[in-house]
């Protein structure tokens, strides 16, 4: 039986668990499990196939405490990490581009308004144009899990869905 990872010269992904952000060069598949409502968020340089992965929990980190010491945490931070980060290691700032998934509303509660999930999407969206960053794609909201995974060095995000009808999707 084969499985992922097994296949002689197959790369092991770099896991970017809850609230945090890694960068690559291009040459490491980053990979996110089990988002509900957290958000994938994916930026890329196609130039220099530098790019980076976080895995957001929260919408806003301007408020929080301890924002600087986990900016993966929540969307507005975790986006200027990463492009801060993205730009050390050599990307152009204005080359980059933004790709999200995941948002979901897996709970109601009627009483809250919006969701952690569109509050966590609309928050990304607000900070990608705040900072000109175009959004060239999505996979958001719904009811169901995803999970990501993100290759720099082509800019593509693979989607997978845990509701059985969408499947794998590629952004």
């Amino acid at each position: 039986m084969k499985t992922y990872g097994t296949e002689p010269g197959a790369p092991t992904p770099v896991q970017v668990g809850i609230s945090e952000l890694v960068v690559s060069d291009g040459d490491d598949t980053l990979k996110s499990y089990g988002l509900g409502s957290c958000l994938a968020i994916a930026l890329y340089d196609p130039n220099t196939n530098i790019g980076g992965l976080a895995h957001v929990m929260l919408p806003d980190g301007d408020t929080a405490d301890n924002s600087d010491r986990k900016p993966g945490k929540y969307a507005d931070t975790a986006i200027r990490a990463l492009l801060r980060r993205m730009v050390e290691q050599g990307a152009n700032y204005t080359a980059v581009e933004a790709k999200i998934a995941g948002g979901s509303d897996m709970f109601e509660f009627e009483s809250f308004g919006d969701g952690v999930g569109q509050r966590n999407i609309a928050a990304a969206k607000t900070e990608l144009e705040k900072l000109g960053v175009p959004l060239e794609a999505e996979d958001v909201g719904g009811e169901y899990g995803r999970t990501v995974e993100f290759t720099p060095g082509t800019g593509t995000l693979v989607v997978k869905t845990s509701d059985g009808d969408n499947g794998v999707t590629e952004l």
